[in-house]
């Protein structure tokens, strides 16, 4: 689950040029969808707002053992757009 989804949507958009938007938005939130749900836990400004969150959120992700660091740096670059979102970056 992610918490703000619609403002982070507007977020990406806002931030992203031309045809790309969509596919970012799309590819974004699947991303965060999945570090949801391979951490069972709701994505928000409480868990994720520093990069000292990104770091550790990573680190768990690693430890699963179920993902390749291509993967997870994937999943960086959404979780870095969510705390620029959050941070009004």
């Amino acid at each position: 689950m992610i918490k703000y989804q619609e403002e982070f949507e507007t977020y990406i958009k806002a931030n992203c040029s031309g045809d790309k938007a969509a596919a970012t938005v799309k590819s974004h939130l699947s991303s965060l969808n999945n570090v949801s749900k391979y951490l069972a836990i709701s994505i928000n400004a409480k868990i994720l707002s520093t990069q000292r969150d990104i770091d550790e959120l990573a680190d768990r992700l690693s430890n699963t053992g179920k993902l390749s660091p291509k993967n997870i740096n994937h999943y960086r670059s959404a979780m870095q757009q969510y705390v620029n979102m959050v941070n009004g970056v």
